[in-house]
C-alpha cells in the first residue's frame, strides 16, 4: 500500500503542474508533463497488480485500460501543437485509444464480477447508454456543441464506450449491493471520467474559447478518475 500512496502523492503533484502548464501556455513541455503524470496512474496499476492476490482478469484488463488511457493522453496532447488534418488524426487516435481503454474496463468488470443468471445486470449496462447519449445530444445541441459530419459517428462510438463503462460499473455496484469497495471506487472513478469527457467535448467541439478554470476542471476530473480506478485494484 505504501508504494502506491507514494506514487499517488507524486502523481498528484505532477498532474497539478501539468494542469497549470496547460492552462497557462500549452507547449511540447506540457505534453511531456501530461505523459509523465499519466505514467503514475499506470505505475500504481502495475504495483497493485503485483501486490494484490487473485482477481487476475480484473487486474489485467484494468491495467490495460490504464495503459490505453496513457496512450490517449499522449495522442491528444499533440492536438494542441498541430493543426488541420494532422490535428484531426491525433484527436481520432486519442479517442480510439480511450475507447479501447473503456472496453478493457468493461471487460474487467464483467469478466470478474458478473454473476451468471443475473441477466438484467448485463443488459442494462448496454441499453442505458443509449438513453444517456440521446439526452446528452439534445443538451449538446442546445449549448452549441457540434461534432460535425466527419466526427459524429466517431463521437457517438466513443460516447457509447464511455457511458457503457459507467453503466457497467453502476450495474456491478448494484449487483453487489455497494458492499465491494473496489466496485464502489471504480464507479466513482467512472463518474469522474464521464464528467471530464462531457466537459472536454465542450472544449473540443464548441466554438469559442473556454476559460482557464473550465479547462483545469475537466483535467482534474480526469486524473481523479484514473487514479481512483488504479487505486481500486488494491482493495480487491
Amino acid at each position: 500500500m505504501i508504494p502506491s500512496i507514494v506514487l499517488l502523492v507524486i502523481g498528484a503533484i505532477v498532474s497539478s503542474i501539468f494542469i497549470v502548464s496547460k492552462v497557462i501556455n500549452y507547449s511540447f513541455k506540457t505534453i511531456i508533463l501530461k505523459v509523465v503524470a499519466s505514467l503514475f496512474f499506470v505505475a500504481i496499476g502495475i504495483v497493485a497488480f503485483c501486490l494484490t492476490p487473485g482477481y487476475f482478469y480484473f487486474k489485467l484488463f484494468a491495467l490495460l485500460g490504464l495503459i490505453f488511457g496513457l496512450l490517449g493522453d499522449l495522442f491528444l496532447g499533440f492536438k494542441y501543437i498541430t493543426s488541420g488534418k494532422v490535428q484531426m488524426i491525433w484527436i481520432l487516435s486519442g479517442m480510439f485509444a480511450f475507447a479501447f481503454g473503456h472496453i478493457f474496463y468493461i471487460t474487467a468488470l464483467l469478466k470478474e464480477f458478473y454473476i451468471p443468471g443475473n441477466t438484467l445486470f448485463i443488459i442494462v449496462p448496454f441499453v442505458l447508454p443509449i438513453v444517456i447519449i440521446s439526452l446528452y445530444m439534445v443538451v449538446a445541441k442546445k449549448v452549441g456543441i457540434n461534432f460535425g459530419k466527419g466526427m459524429l459517428l466517431f463521437g457517438l462510438f466513443y460516447l457509447y464506450c464511455l457511458t457503457s463503462m459507467v453503466s457497467s460499473s453502476l450495474s456491478m455496484v448494484c449487483l453487489y449491493q455497494f458492499k465491494k469497495t473496489t466496485l464502489v471506487m471504480f464507479f466513482v472513478g467512472a463518474l469522474c471520467f464521464m464528467c471530464s469527457d462531457f466537459m472536454l467535448t465542450g472544449n473540443y467541439f464548441k466554438s469559442g474559447t473556454r476559460s482557464k478554470a473550465y479547462r483545469a476542471t475537466y483535467s482534474i476530473f480526469y486524473y481523479i478518475a484514473q487514479f481512483i480506478i488504479a487505486f481500486s485494484i488494491l482493495f480487491l
